[in-house]
């Protein structure tokens, strides 16, 4: 998984949960603020249902008040005899509601009651001139004269729906006046007052449409009313409250819901994007850059590191610059001791190795030749045995530095490549990009062999070793690397059989019909048979 993916996997989860979270905390509180605002509207829609019913009980109190105390009244309840105090009381009920009933169609009916509960007297302003107290209106009539008050009010809802605000009124039969509280008086007859209030039923219907639910009338307030709900106070032990059904808020809700979703969803895509915009600059990239660069330098293609100035990435990239630094080095020192020969300094077998498939390519891709000389001390194992391993060690050293001295010399002026190596023992070898037969060879042969000249110094001492050189070339002796190396090898010997200290080309060697064909490779050589030479007399090297 790439870093652009990893941070995306990381922030985005974090972002959502802290999108969503808000945009918990913001349905919550929109949720909070609808329902203050419909409870208020509800407050208010229940304060006009409040009005109107302190209306309706104003003009049901007022025309129990009017009536009780008319003239007509009066007469009623003194006349004996009941068809003339009827018709009497009648239009003196009549002249009451003309003069207090507003012209708006408000229905008021008026009835009598012994205290027997017989009905005495009724008249309404309806237009049939059949209509009958409602036997639920009797039934309120009924009971405040068996309780123990002088009056009470409240609403009336008949069988067929109707809703009126009633009033009743206990009043002494013989004066008028304030009747007396308890079950049945004898001397106490029932007024009551019963209007139609047309508005208050439209305002609770337009209610029970609006909310969904009906408008409740209760005996006393609710003790644990719902979060969306209003109550107020009709009259004393008569309460009204709204309760919206579950789903008013529902849609509303549903909506908020969606678009806060919606909105969560983007924010948090945005959020993230941004974020990613602002990792990537200041992080990702860099590290995908230092990733290049590394990769560069595993595979050769790059050197070195660049450091960017950006704080903890750039602290990385120095860090892991020092670290290949350190590597580099190391390997380098590696490498050094691996292709090295202890004993004079100067590259050991392996070296030698890699060199001279790295020239033979050269050589075979550019067309230029090159030629290998081999070279064996003479008379080295005796020196050794008879001074010791350390003159031994410090000659092979003499030897080692005068061949690259010389190398350097025959090279150095025609800026062509050469390297030398030791093999094993007392053998050494060089490698040079030039003709065998050309100025370059023949400067560092003779140079070389004149270092032996009346026998090899070391120390202010000299001891009488010489060289015998083999030299094989490229085109022309040899046409492999291991090839190349058999043919200056077999030259070598060929220098020894012919008296030693000297050089021999393989090139002018005489053929053997009768030798085997090369077959040792370079890796492989150390001290393997040869094929059968002419030897030459004189001591083994």
């Amino acid at each position: 998984m790439t870093l652009n993916r990893r941070a995306f996997v990381v922030l985005f989860p974090i972002v959502l949960l802290a999108h969503i979270v808000g945009g918990g905390v913001g349905y919550m509180g929109y949720r909070h603020a609808l329902i203050t605002q419909h409870v208020a509207r509800l407050q208010q829609n229940l304060s006009q249902l409040q009005n109107a019913y302190a209306e309706y009980a104003s003009l049901d109190s007022q025309l129990l008040y009017v009536v009780r105390n008319s003239s007509a009244f009066l007469t009623f309840i003194d006349e004996s005899d009941a068809e003339y105090r009827t018709r009497v009381l009648g239009i003196g009920v009549q002249d009451s509601l003309l003069s207090l009933v507003p012209n708006d169609g408000t229905s008021v009916s008026c009835s009598i009651f012994q205290s027997d509960g017989r009905q005495i007297f009724y008249f309404d302003n309806g237009t049939d001139p059949f209509e009958t107290l409602g036997p639920r209106q009797a039934a309120f009539a009924q009971a405040v004269l068996n309780d123990d008050v002088t009056s009470r009010s409240g609403l009336v809802t008949e069988a067929d729906g109707t809703t009126y605000l009633v009033m009743a009124a206990k009043v002494q039969a013989r004066t008028g006046g304030v009747g007396i509280a308890g079950p049945r008086p004898d001397q106490s007859l029932i007024m009551q007052v019963s209007v139609r209030p047309r508005r208050f039923a439209t305002i609770r219907r337009t209610m029970a449409r609006e909310y969904g639910a009906p408008v409740e009338l209760l005996a006393a307030p609710p003790a644990s009313p719902p979060e969306l709900s209003a109550t107020v106070q009709l009259a004393v032990g008569l309460y009204a409250r709204e309760t919206p059904s579950p789903a008013y808020l529902r849609g509303p809700l549903a909506r908020f819901a969606v678009v806060t979703g919606l909105c969560v969803v983007f924010l948090s895509l945005l959020s993230v994007g941004m974020l990613m915009l602002l990792v990537r600059r200041y992080i990702i990239a860099p590290v995908e850059e230092l990733d290049r660069q590394v990769t560069a330098i595993t595979e050769n293609r790059r050197m070195d590191i660049d450091v960017p100035d950006v704080g903890e990435v750039g602290r990385l990239a120095a860090n892991v610059r020092m670290l290949h630094g350190q590597l580099t080095r190391s390997l380098r020192q590696v490498r050094q001791l691996y292709e090295t020969d202890s004993v004079t300094g100067i590259g050991n077998r392996i070296y030698f190795n890699e060199k001279l498939d790295q020239f033979f390519h050269l050589s075979v891709t550019t067309g230029r030749p090159l030629t290998m000389l081999f070279i064996d001390l003479d008379n080295f194992k005796q020196v050794n045995d008879m001074h010791g391993h350390r003159t031994g060690d410090a000659l092979l050293g003499g030897v080692a530095s005068a061949l690259s001295e010389v190398l350097q010399e025959a090279i150095g002026a025609s800026g062509t490549m050469g390297i030398v190596a030791r093999l094993s023992g007392d053998e050494f070898t060089a490698l040079i990009l030039a003709d065998s037969r050309g100025a370059v060879i023949g400067a560092l042969i003779d140079a070389f062999l004149l270092k032996f000249r009346g026998g090899f110094r070391v120390d202010a001492a000299s001891y009488p070793v010489t060289a015998s050189i083999g030299v094989a070339a490229v085109p022309g002796d040899a046409e492999t690397s291991a090839h190349l190396f058999w043919c200056a090898d077999q030259a070598m010997y060929h220098a020894k059989a012919a008296g030693r200290n000297t050089v021999a080309f393989y090139a002018d060697m005489p053929r053997d019909a009768d030798a085997p064909e090369w077959s040792v490779m370079p890796a492989e050589r150390g001290r393997a048979t040869r094929p059968p030479v002419r030897q030459a007399a004189g001591p083994s090297g």
